[in-house]
């Protein structure tokens, strides 16, 4: 996932056409589909359905904008994605972006200083993973843009860009970012799609007759999310508080995160058109900022520590901590 949403000059020129009707199109089928499974369920041989009210609209928008409530997170958690079909995901994303950035001329390198650099980093917060076993050797690629971005993909691939390392100003800013990336593979936030996929076919395979009318609203309407949703809000929040944990834990200070954040706010500064938030794969730097902080004072008061690094010198020379500590 992108670290940060594009900022508004790199945004297409249509988006305010495209964003409304890419909304009310995807309410308006769900929302169709869903009235007539349920108000006029077709007449499949040997299907059985069970009879449904009539859908209440207002219910309906709020599931599929919603974010995921406890019986929809164990359903997902229940669809098993394995390494392999991983790896098919990840490595077909990849091999699209990557022919983006060529058709838009832009080089990336997976050899050099500074990918060796990135690595070392990746290789700092790997042992903090729960479930870095299934990844084993996470792949680094350097694209050569002066955009301030990162992105991570199934199966252990990341991208970061020239602009991220200009911009971050501090070892520790890095690697909260780093982490953050690596929180998408470790927590299975790229593999939401699949899932919902999954369950969607789960759900209507065999039939709906031995559900009840509230079961199949809450395994349609998840299902559907795929479309309604595709961008989750609360997967950053976790992804950045995994970040700036990991960070604060291999002894590095998560404000410099937030700092970078609080940068970012001021470079990007307020637009004529913002996206709603349940559109919005990031909250606002600046909340981001917010968040970052207070989780360093928790972390603070958990496990106090009063020397943490920073790392200035060790970014400017793309030479880790763990090879060289320099003077704060």
């Amino acid at each position: 996932m992108a670290l940060l949403e594009r900022t508004r000059s790199q945004q297409p020129q249509r988006r305010r056409e495209i964003v409304p009707g890419v909304l009310l199109g995807s309410v308006v089928a769900a929302w169709t589909c869903c009235s007539w499974l349920m108000a006029e369920p077709p007449k499949w041989p040997g299907t059985r359905f069970p009879q449904f009210p009539a859908p209440d609209p207002q219910a309906m928008f709020e599931r599929l904008f919603a974010p995921p409530g406890d019986e929809e997170k164990k359903a997902l958690a229940g669809i098993d994605v394995s390494i392999q079909e991983e790896r098919q995901m990840g490595e077909a994303a990849l091999r699209g972006f990557l022919a983006e950035l060529k058709a838009r001329k832009i080089q990336v390198v997976r050899r050099g200083k500074e990918v060796d650099y990135l690595r070392e980093l990746a290789g700092a917060i790997e042992p903090l993973m729960s479930n870095r076993r299934r990844y084993g050797t996470i792949q680094v690629y350097l694209a050569q843009s002066p955009q301030c971005d990162a992105r991570s993909f199934p199966g252990g691939s990341l991208v970061f860009f020239r602009g991220l390392l200009e911009s971050a100003g501090s070892e520790a800013a890095l690697v909260g970012i780093v982490g953050h990336e690596l929180a998408h593979l470790d927590r299975g936030h790229l593999l939401s799609r699949a899932r919902r996929v999954k369950l969607a076919r789960q759900t209507f395979a065999g039939g709906v007759g031995g559900m009840s009318p509230e079961e199949f609203f809450a395994r349609g309407t998840t299902a559907l999310k795929v479309w309604t949703r595709p961008f989750q809000p609360e997967d950053e929040e976790e992804a950045d508080r995994d970040g700036a944990r990991w960070a604060y834990r291999a002894g590095y200070d998560p404000r410099e995160m937030a700092r970078l954040f609080l940068q970012l706010q001021e470079r990007q500064g307020a637009g004529p058109m913002a996206l709603p938030s349940f559109l919005r794969s990031h909250a606002a730097p600046g909340d981001r900022h917010k968040a970052v902080m207070k989780l360093y004072e928790e972390l603070q008061r958990e496990t106090p520590k009063e020397k943490l690094y920073v790392g200035k010198e060790n970014l400017r020379r793309r030479i880790a901590r763990s090879r060289q500590e320099f003077a704060q």
